[in-house]
């Protein structure tokens, strides 16, 4: 069971090109070349391939610009992340060495007070697609906070080192 990623209708490749980062980085996430399916489609494929979250990426001036989460079959989105940029994976500088598209995602507790609504909102959207402790071999996804906004880091447990894109927020709603 993984979380159905999509683009919105007529995506930039940035916005192609971070779906298929996020997938590659762990075992929670899959991808969908939506073409021109409709929201319903996307939610029935969704069922038929056993996903319980759908995430759509969506464009804007070339880039990834907002990320709304839906449960499968309800219409109206449970959150949405406000991105302000993205480094993809390609564009790191310092990367993991070792692929880790097959290990799970592990959301540990966030390290300081200011990231504790984002985290929460991160463990309803991903629901039983992360778990809060690590065990062996596994993707981390780290919160930070620096000038002023939040940021998403996904880190391999064994290399300590990034293994997936980063995310910069603007802002986000949770429960909407």
């Amino acid at each position: 069971m993984t979380i159905l990623l999509t683009t919105s209708l007529r995506p930039s490749q940035r916005t192609r090109t971070l779906c298929n980062d996020l997938a590659a980085c762990c075992a929670a996430f899959s991808t969908f070349t939506r073409g021109k399916a409709s929201l319903a489609y996307l939610f029935e494929c969704a069922r038929s391939k056993d996903s319980s979250k759908l995430w759509i990426v969506h464009s804007r001036f070339g880039g990834p610009s907002l990320i709304e989460c839906y449960e499968a079959g309800d219409t109206k989105p449970i959150a949405s992340f406000l991105i302000k940029r993205v480094q993809l994976f390609r564009e790191l500088t310092v990367r993991s060495p070792t692929s880790t598209r097959h290990r799970p995602l592990v959301l540990p507790p966030p390290e300081r007070e200011e990231l504790r609504q984002l985290h929460e909102c991160l463990r309803k959207v991903l629901g039983d697609h992360a778990s809060p402790v690590a065990g062996g071999k596994a993707t981390e996804l780290h919160l930070e906070f620096s000038r002023g906004t939040p940021e998403i880091f996904f880190i391999d447990s064994v290399s300590k080192l990034p293994c997936g894109p980063a995310i910069y927020l603007k802002s986000f709603r949770c429960g909407l």
